[in-house]
């Protein structure tokens, strides 16, 4: 394996009711994660509202973010799916200044269920990665309707030493096990979202990142810490509580914020409203799932 064990919390945005970044919120949940021993993306299409975010917004995002981690490990940027390189350019360009320990960069989103072909996705790559001295992070989500080829990630590796590493979204765990086979000894390897968090640890992976940390950051990193120490028994009750907060937020979109914003201010953690045209769920759809996480016994 290429560097540590990690959980990554894709970091919700704090909204005021003006819609407007509330830093001091947005300060105190960064703080929340880093102090539990998580490690966070900002800036995510889902979570982190990417798309929805003006240059300013992310300056200032980006700026906050920055200082909250001062130079230390585990601050990671995001951002959305492109439509052409040039705008993973500008995206690039406006990230450097920060020195994030890395920038994950997503496949190519051609519009209308169009599929890039090996040779435009190598090109893409290829130009992205040559482009900067950032470490990059990849990635395939399985809802794009394709993966990367292995083969092409290996080609990638060999060509450019800021390939740091590899995330992977989707449920095929036979093309997990294939990636990681193939990668985990050049760079890391993390999958996207809980469901696949054990077979990616115990396959020799690097860990997992997903929304649910927002929630309890100490969950998602004592759950690597146990896995760490060899510790089963808490590997296995930190996972089922795990997935007891994925089963009860996937419903509503997982991580759209829906039920997890809602969920955040009903226990008093930093929140802030949800972006349109994203709405909350409704305080009696909200009611049983404060009930639940109550029962979980999580530390907040």
């Amino acid at each position: 394996m290429v560097g540590k064990l990690s959980a990554f919390v894709m970091s919700i945005m704090v909204w005021d009711d003006d819609d407007r970044l509330d830093e001091a919120g947005f300060r105190k949940h960064l703080r929340r994660i880093h102090q539990a021993g998580a490690s966070t993306y900002i800036g995510s299409s889902g979570t982190g509202d990417g798309f929805s975010l003006t240059t300013d917004e992310w300056n200032q995002v980006l700026e906050i973010a920055a200082d909250e981690f001062c130079g230390r490990p585990g601050f990671r940027i995001m951002g959305c799916e492109p439509r052409t390189v040039h705008e993973v350019l500008r995206f690039i360009r406006l990230v450097e200044p920060y020195k994030p320990e890395a920038l994950q960069v997503y496949t190519l989103d051609l519009g209308h269920a169009v599929k890039p072909t090996l040779e435009e996705l190598e090109t893409y790559y290829d130009h992205v990665l040559g482009s900067t001295d950032l470490p990059i992070v990849l990635s395939s989500f399985d809802s794009l309707g394709f993966s990367l080829p292995t083969e092409l990630i290996e080609r990638l590796a060999e060509r450019h030493g800021n390939l740091r590493g590899f995330l992977y979204g989707g449920r095929d765990t036979h093309y997990l096990s294939h990636v990681l086979h193939a990668l985990k000894d050049r760079i890391e390897v993390h999958c996207a979202g809980p469901s696949n968090a054990m077979t990616t640890l115990a396959l020799g992976g690097n860990g997992f990142m997903g929304h649910e940390g927002n929630l309890s950051p100490s969950l998602v990193a004592g759950l690597i810490d146990a896995f760490g120490r060899g510790d089963l028994p808490s590997c296995c009750a930190l996972y089922s509580k795990l997935m007891k907060v994925y089963a009860m937020h996937v419903p509503h979109g997982g991580s759209s914020g829906r039920s997890m914003k809602p969920l955040l201010k009903a226990l008093g953690l930093p929140s802030g409203r949800i972006r349109a045209p994203r709405t909350a769920i409704s305080a009696e759809v909200l009611e049983p799932i404060i009930a639940e996480t109550k029962l979980l016994d999580l530390s907040f």
